[in-house]
């Protein structure tokens, strides 16, 4: 197993310099991060010191912000015009090595420097595929980059984690479910009413799912299923791309339907024109109560995840 470079400019990317070693300690255990030979011991020959550790690397990670090409000197001359500029000799010194491979990773919006703007002994890293890493998407864009970094350093790929019940694995999947989650309640308030229902709603559920709490979590109170003079049978859309169906029987609801991210089924009651929802989204349950307009054709809905408290408002429409 042979370790990492990180290479960076103090005054460009110090900070997403920082977090992208964490996350490679993380995700890469047993390689060693080497970042920041700027803290060479006094009369240690720093070229030497760079030799030293790039030996013991496959890889170089030239961190580039948006700073990293016209960062000055304090007598505002180019940094990277300086022969001893530690960025500069880092990074000539991987890319004269064959056995060294040299990645540049675009931080903050930072674009790749072209061949006319660098010193001659940077000139190859030019023509090296970037990788960018976006605050918006960083848990996507280092996985990408770890996937990259795995058979160069001779990491094998972590097993399989053992099945277990399955839980958020990113705010954007979170941001999901609770959507998904928000249209299942309403659903649910719409399919009970649909074509002679029988005497009570069922739902049948996956046989990977888990059966829908019978009762809702005790951070929501379950208000009283009484008769309801809104109708909310038919059929459910999101903006997401989502087809639910929601069938009523009184003030009883039951709603399922298929989401991007997986089967939607669940239960819940109406009073007046307030109700709430119980169910599950790929095996996830969550929570909703919502509110139906005057004329039934949308429910403004606030979704709760129970396990973390987090709530989103949503809104969904009937589609017939």
């Amino acid at each position: 197993m042979q370790d990492i470079f990180v290479s960076y400019r103090r005054q460009d990317s110090q900070s997403a310099a920082g977090r992208l070693s964490d996350h490679l300690r993380d995700q890469l255990p047993g390689v060693r991060i080497f970042r920041d030979v700027e803290t060479i011991d006094p009369g240690v020959d720093f070229v030497d010191a760079i030799e030293r550790a790039l030996k013991s690397c496959a890889v170089l990670i030239a961190v580039i912000g948006p700073r990293w090409l016209d960062a000055q000197d304090d007598a505002g001359r180019r940094r990277l015009d300086d022969a001893h500029d530690y960025t500069r000799l880092e990074i000539a010194r991987a890319l004269k090595r064959k056995d060294v491979r040299v990645i540049p990773v675009l931080v903050e919006g930072a674009a790749m420097p072209s061949a006319p703007d660098l010193p001659d002994d940077l000139v190859p890293l030019a023509r090296r595929n970037a990788i960018e890493l976006s605050d918006k998407r960083w848990d996507y864009d280092i996985s990408q980059l770890v996937a990259t970094l795995r058979p160069l350093l001779g990491v094998a790929e972590p097993a399989p984690p053992s099945p277990a019940p399955a839980a958020p694995a990113s705010s954007a999947r979170r941001k999901w479910i609770i959507l998904a989650t928000l249209f299942a309640a309403v659903i649910v308030v719409g399919l009970m009413a649909e074509e002679d229902p029988p005497s009570a709603p069922t739902m049948p559920a996956p046989a990977s799912f888990a059966p829908t709490p019978a009762e809702p979590p005790q951070a929501l109170t379950q208000p009283a299923v009484t008769a309801a003079a809104i109708d909310l049978t038919g059929t459910w859309a999101d903006t997401e791309g989502g087809q639910y169906r929601v069938a009523q029987q009184g003030g009883r609801l039951a709603i399922q339907g298929a989401s991007p991210d997986g089967v939607v089924y669940g239960e819940g009651g109406l009073t007046g024109r307030n109700g709430w929802v119980n169910y599950v989204l790929d095996g996830y349950p969550l929570t909703a109560q919502f509110t139906v307009s005057n004329d039934g054709s949308t429910l403004d809905v606030v979704v709760t995840d129970p396990a973390t408290g987090q709530q989103q408002p949503l809104r969904m429409w009937r589609t017939r």
